[in-house]
């Protein structure tokens, strides 16, 4: 065969038309199939009805098997007709014909109730062992409520029609749209309809909005109308979250197949076919991948897993070309996010305590080689990315942020020497190419990686001949645009390539395995990453061809097949693009390179323009989008999604364990070194105050109650140290008051009674507050207020005491200055005042542990976790009952007076004394992100 009749057009894989977007029924789904077999059949294609009490779906390839969400939330698989539910009206006039549903994404709850994510609308990206992949287009999300779900159904009927009906158009006019797989097409979530009709959801489930509930404008107290704007304002953020779930699964790049399992390699799913037999895809499917494994906990505990349709974020990009004689090779670029750290650029970087990376994907080049009248031959090599693995993080302060190394050198070589574990039992054999500068901001990630191998690797922590690190600075070696000076690195690699080898197998026959890996990272493994991965897959690809005997002429490498070379860098460079804009945003930088081999004046002005991008985009949305990503994996719940708009950050998954552990060392050590010896922690937790007297601006501190005084103790969390502290003898405590205590009037949960709580202590002071730069008075006078350094035990004597290392400019916060609501009619006597507002969320409540022997002196705490749990209400109540107890084993109180129940701050004082500075903000802050 002549090289000439060896050359050959390379055309785009997927020939599947978007108008039906391939999801007819399966021709294998025959009739006949018991219900016993039914039930371990992966449902495909569904249609959803409304109805009475919820929403139906029902599988079109086995019309007796369904799945029902009901509005009370219950989930309920069967596969027969239920005779307990009935069928309502259509939703509309002309809506008899149900709606279609690709997949059901899953079930979520935010504040109001809860929803139900369907995929409407898909198309297919082309096929791998005979099954079709696809790519989500569109999804509705449904509100799980009676009064909303028939506006929310209508609107997505009306929804589907119109696409259905924009799809008809383009045939008539002869589009092919979705016809090169290798496009990348933006394409919109459509959830606008659906939120307009759940937008004026309020309350919990099933009630009825303020808006209903207040009869007339006239007749509106200041609660009320409180209330109402509160419910707009939580409609609103509701809104938001809605949106950006839309658009997370409608535009982002998830894929989903009825009978390939995503979530794995090739080589992974050594021992099983390829295909699926109609087994249902969860009960196979790598939970590393499976990115909507939170949302469809609902789906594998109704009963039946085979509804649950595992999704994976990531790219697939395909490519076919024929040779002739009536052979053909198809070569796909399949990449899958890892969901355990997933995450946006600047928000996740680095490792977590388990190992875990940033940005990692697994990106497999699969080889097919089909030949007529004999089985196809599947070639695959695989490829890892990943943050650097250790803690380190990157504000995103401009362009170019400096990278900071976090913790110190054991525990990063620890969580290291985890994730280098972790992939040499999958892979085996780690060859680690680090692609950041050797000079500059980044420098001191790359030095600090190789020490940690290094360290790695002498104390025995991995298995040295496991692991080979190559730094590479790609910048340097490649400046001036000489990006052909890559081929010194590939020769570099050249005996690895060999020795790793490719997975190759003939139906189920595995004739060789891929032994090893290249693991490449550059500061966001996303552009330069992608180069040097399409660099080496080409080389990989070389030798697969000749090695199945298809390549007639090796020497001319990939250029021997007509358009190949071409087409084989635009799937690259696709599948570059798509990671980039799930991780930062934007298109992949050097694009230009990556799809032509060449550098150029256009590339350059595109990258700058990127990465303007990318810097706005950081500021304005990435701390959102983490946070909606974190709730539907499962790390966060809804009101920590409400929390972010307000705070404009984001927090990590672990935010809440890192936090506990924190505030527990807090108290321990606050109790340590301020509670007199002798004395018993009655209780002690978390709260913000002011840490002065007579003022109400908070700040975080510990307070602790004993027999004998209660202190209020600043921490700081960095030093591990106590710089001030606050004494007050129970003798001199004349009221305690507890009530509401509002300190921010932006968030709606801001607002809510039960979550911000506090107590307000009275007592009794002879003599001002001093000047802590003078020499402290006589402590041996009753009740007055002195001040001695933190690490001075004598205070241990005192009475009323305030105890400051240093002069601490505390920053005011959120709070408002409004003056405290007056405790009771009576007239208090020369006293001073000390607020303390209950932390509302990772509270910390502990007491001292009861001594098992007199001879016991050291102090020992345990925690409280039924307290913990409670509302800071409750809390609240609960602390000032231990004050009175205490208080009355000093001597006679008058219960009556003692503790009352009165408003620390109102919602209304607190707007009342917001400056005009304050207002505006609050007013900007809405229109922005609220």
């Amino acid at each position: 065969m002549t090289d000439s009749a060896a050359a050959s057009a390379c055309e785009a894989a997927s020939s599947v038309s978007q108008n039906d977007a391939g999801l007819n029924r399966p021709s294998d789904t025959a009739s006949g199939i018991s219900t016993a077999e039914e039930r371990q059949q992966q449902v495909r294609q569904s249609t959803m009805t409304l109805e009475r009490n919820g929403y139906r779906l029902r599988s079109v390839d086995f019309p007796h098997k369904s799945i029902y969400f009901g509005f009370d939330g219950s989930v309920c698989a069967s596969d027969e007709i239920a005779p307990h539910i009935q069928l309502s009206e259509p939703v509309e006039p002309g809506a008899e014909q149900p709606a279609t549903v690709h997949a059901i994404v899953g079930t979520f709850a935010l504040d109001s109730f809860g929803y139900v994510l369907v995929v409407t609308d898909s198309r297919c990206r082309g096929t791998i062992a005979g099954s079709q992949v696809y790519e989500v287009t569109s999804v509705s999300t449904l509100p799980l409520s009676s009064g909303r779900a028939k506006a929310a159904f209508a609107s997505m009927l009306s929804d589907v029609r119109k696409a259905n009906a924009g799809k008809r158009d383009n045939t008539s006019q002869g589009s092919d749209e979705g016809s090169d797989a290798s496009n990348i097409e933006s394409t919109s979530a459509t959830p606008d309809s659906i939120l307009a009709a759940t937008s004026s959801l309020l309350g919990q489930s099933g009630a009825k909005p303020a808006e209903e509930r207040l009869e007339s404008p006239e007749e509106m107290n200041d609660a009320e109308d409180e209330l109402v704007k509160a419910g707009s304002s939580m409609r609103r953020m509701e809104d938001r979250v809605l949106e950006e779930i839309s658009r997370l699964f409608g535009d982002t790049g998830m894929l989903f197949s009825y009978s390939y399992d995503l979530t794995r390699s090739l080589q992974g799913k050594s021992g099983q076919a390829l295909a699926a037999t109609g087994a249902p895809m969860a009960l196979t499917a790598d939970v590393d991948y499976w990115f909507s494994h939170s949302l469809q906990q609902s789906l594998m505990t109704c009963g039946n897993v085979g509804w649950a349709v595992p999704m994976v974020q990531g790219s697939i990009q395909m490519a076919t070309c024929k040779v002739p004689g009536g052979s053909s090779f198809q070569v796909c670029v399949l990449s899958r996010r890892n969901r355990q750290r997933i995450g946006m650029r600047y928000e996740r970087r680095g490792a977590n305590e388990q190992g875990h990376v940033a940005n990692f994907v697994e990106t497999e080049q699969i080889l097919t080689v089909s030949t007529s009248g004999q089985q196809a031959h599947y070639a695959s090599f695989v490829q890892t990315r990943g943050s650097i693995p250790f803690f380190w993080k990157q504000p995103p302060n401009g362009l170019h942020p400096a990278p900071v190394v976090l913790k110190g050198d054991d525990e990063n070589t620890a969580v290291c020497a985890t994730h280098l574990q972790r992939e040499i039992g999958r892979w085996g054999r780690q060859v680690l190419i680090n692609l950041v500068e050797h000079k500059g901001r980044e420098a001191v990630l790359g030095a600090k990686y190789a020490c940690l191998v290094g360290q790695c690797v002498a104390a025995e922590l991995v298995d040295a001949s496991m692991i080979r690190y190559i730094p590479w600075d790609f910048h340097h070696e490649t400046r001036g645009m000489h990006y052909e000076r890559l081929g010194v690195l590939l020769e570099q690699l050249k005996r690895e390539v060999l020795d790793m080898g490719y997975h190759w197998r003939v139906g189920e026959q595995v004739l060789t395995r891929q032994s090893g890996v290249f693991r490449v990272n550059c500061m966001d493994c996303l552009d330069r990453t992608n180069v040097v991965q399409s660099t080496i897959a080409r080389s990989v690809l070389n030798e697969q061809l000749v090695r199945l005997g298809v390549h007639i002429a090796p020497e001319g490498g990939l250029a021997a097949y007509q358009g190949l070379e071409a087409m084989l860098n635009q799937l690259w460079a696709n599948n570059g693009d798509y990671i980039s804009r799930q991780y930062a945003g934007t298109m992949a930088m050097k694009g230009d390179f990556t799809r032509t081999g060449k550098r150029n004046f256009s590339g350059l002005m595109n990258d700058a323009s990127y990465s303007l991008a990318r810097l706005w985009i950081s500021t304005f949305r990435d701390y959102f989008s983490q946070s909606v990503l974190d709730f539907v994996l499962g790390n966060q719940k809804a009101s920590d999604v409400f929390r972010t708009i307000i705070d404009l950050r984001s927090r990590e998954p672990d935010y809440a364990l890192q936090l506990s552990r924190a505030r527990e060392a807090a108290i321990e050590a606050s109790a340590a070194i301020v509670v007199n010896d002798g004395e018993c922690v009655l209780l002690a937790c978390i709260v913000h105050t002011p840490m002065s007297l007579n003022t109400l601006k908070t700040a975080d501190a510990v307070m602790i109650l004993t027999d004998r005084a209660v202190y209020i103790c600043s921490y700081d969390y960095q030093l591990e140290k106590v710089p001030r502290f606050q004494r007050i003898e129970l003798e001199s405590m004349s009221i305690v008051q507890h009530g509401t205590y509002i300190t921010d009037v932006l968030a709606p949960h801001s607002l809510d009674q039960a979550r911000n709580y506090g107590v307000l202590l009275y007592f009794a002071t002879l003599a001002a507050q001093p000047d802590p730069k003078m020499a402290p008075p006589d402590k041996s006078a009753e009740g007055v207020v002195a001040s001695v350094p933190a690490g001075d035990l004598s205070h241990k004597v005192g009475k009323n005491s305030e105890a400051q290392a240093t002069v601490d400019k505390k920053e005011p916060g959120d709070g408002c200055s409004a003056s405290p609501a007056p405790a009771s009619a009576a007239v208090v006597p020369a006293s001073s005042y000390i607020a303390c507002k209950l932390a509302s969320e990772v509270q910390v409540v502990m007491q001292s542990v009861v001594p098992s022997s007199s001879a016991s002196a050291s102090l020992s705490l345990e925690r409280l976790g039924a307290l913990e749990s409670q509302s800071p209400e409750l809390l609240a109540e609960c602390l000032c009952s231990a004050i009175l107890s205490a208080k009355l084993r000093t001597g006679p109180v008058d219960t009556s007076q003692f503790v009352v129940e009165s408003p620390i701050i109102s919602a209304a004082a607190a707007k009342q004394s917001t400056g005009l500075v304050g207002k505006m903000s609050n007013r900007l802050h809405k229109a922005l992100w609220i």
